[in-house]
């Protein structure tokens, strides 16, 4: 009887081992995720911050939105939100002088996006 006990123990205490490291990886990996949307939104909102105050016009000013922009698209793991910041993010590097004048379209793109990630958030 004292063998059966003692392998009931041990069995437990593996189950609970195991148990606890399923949970610990579950936890890590919603922080992974919670973490990587919001530093995509972070980015998102620097670069409607940018377009809000600063002037197209300058190429300093460009270049940053456009990092901003890729970079938030390497944190967006949507694949719907990622496609349409990367065709911005090309639409940027290959046409900037189109959005000279229409940084309210910009925005409101860049709005959009963001608005759409808080809500698969």
């Amino acid at each position: 009887m004292k063998i059966s006990k003692k392998l009931l123990l041990i069995g437990t205490v593996i189950l609970l081992i195991l148990a606890s490291c399923f949970v610990g990886s579950h936890l890590t990996a919603q922080t992974y995720s919670s973490s990587r949307v919001q530093r995509c939104s972070t980015l998102l909102s620097f670069a409607i911050d940018k377009v809000e105050k600063e002037n197209l016009a300058d190429q300093h000013v460009v270049e940053a939105l456009i990092s901003n922009i890729y970079a938030a698209y390497q944190f967006c793991d949507d694949p719907y939100l990622a496609t349409q910041l990367h065709d911005l993010w090309n639409s940027l590097i290959f046409e900037k002088e189109h959005y000279i004048g229409k940084e309210d379209t910009l925005v409101n793109q860049l709005k959009a996006i963001s608005e759409l990630m808080k809500m698969e958030d």
